[in-house]
């Protein structure tokens, strides 16, 4: 009986300890379960989020294509009524001083975002050999050299501004904001939209400053050129009016003079007139005309000479 009751024990607690061994894998494999289930919603929270991102970036990308073809028409329709001398103002203001002051204001306000560190973006967390400081310090060297390529470009922009190239120096400081963004992707390194949206503001005002001011010079000159015609027809006109008052004086005095002679009797006018201006008259001799018989009677000697002759 001994010996049955110490191999039940022995059996017992053999059992115990093998449903011990089976309630422990049985845990072990239920929390592996509950791990790879853990890890599994995990990825799969991942992969949401990495399709919405994909998501976000495709409508971002169909949308910026969007702006391209507009912007692409926009630039068609744009060249089309420039080369008929016909330009589209982005900014509608009064005249050049207007945009010059307008100018003045904007370039204040995008050298106080450069002063405020609001014209780049970059990365906070950046550490060197785990040095915050330094890190901070590599970012912001990156960040200025970054920022002064941009302006380079922002400036060449500005200084080579005409009317009819401002889409195309417009895409080129997108293009090279984009480039900046790719170089600069490791830190998180980018141009703000603020400051981009302040310098393309630049270069569109720039440009319809330029054209406003042509156009008012263009105005000037047609201006001086009509005051030349004009002061040269009034001097015209001048000349002809002193003529037309010299012939008016001329014939209102003939015409007093007539009225004068028709007026006053004609003895009147002989004695009021001097010696000088009255006509000349030519005392005339009025001596005997002789007719050649005459002659002839009057000489008696000039027959016989004559008959004389004859023979």
């Amino acid at each position: 009986m001994r010996q049955a009751k110490a191999e039940a024990s022995t059996l017992r607690e053999q059992a115990e300890t093998e449903a011990e061994q089976i309630r422990q894998a049985a845990r072990e494999a239920a929390k592996q379960g509950k791990e790879e289930a853990r890890r599994a919603a995990k990825e799969a929270d991942s992969a949401r989020k990495e399709a919405e991102r994909h998501g976000r970036e495709a409508f971002q990308a169909t949308t910026r294509l969007a702006e391209l073809q507009a912007q692409i028409v926009t630039t068609d329709e744009t060249a089309m009524l420039q080369q008929v001398g016909i330009y589209a103002y982005r900014h509608q203001l009064q005249d050049a001083v207007a945009y010059r002051s307008r100018l003045d204001s904007l370039q204040a306000e995008i050298k106080s975002l450069a002063r405020t560190n609001q014209a780049v973006l970059a990365a906070t967390d950046w550490t060197v050999n785990g040095s915050v400081r330094e890190g901070r310090k590599m970012v912001r060297d990156f960040s200025k050299l970054m920022l002064r390529a941009y302006n380079a470009e922002a400036d060449y922009a500005v200084r080579t501004m005409r009317p009819h190239r401002l889409v195309s120096l417009v895409d080129r400081l997108y293009k090279s904001r984009e480039t900046i963004a790719k170089l600069g992707a490791t830190m998180h390194i980018r141009i703000s939209d603020s400051y981009h949206d302040a310098r393309v503001r630049e270069l569109q005002l720039t440009a319809d400053f330029l054209q406003k001011k042509d156009e008012e010079k263009e105005i000037q000159r047609e201006l001086r050129a009509r005051e030349k015609e004009e002061a040269a027809a009034q001097r015209e006109l001048d000349r002809e009016r002193e003529k037309l008052h010299k012939e008016l004086g001329h014939y209102q005095a003939a015409i007093q003079r007539l009225r004068e002679r028709k007026t006053t009797p004609l003895s009147a006018r002989w004695r009021r007139s001097s010696p000088s201006s009255r006509p000349r008259c030519r005392r005339l001799r009025h001596e005997p005309r002789t007719s050649a018989l005459d002659t002839s009677m009057s000489s008696p000697t000039s027959a016989p000479s004559a008959a004389g002759s004859s023979k």
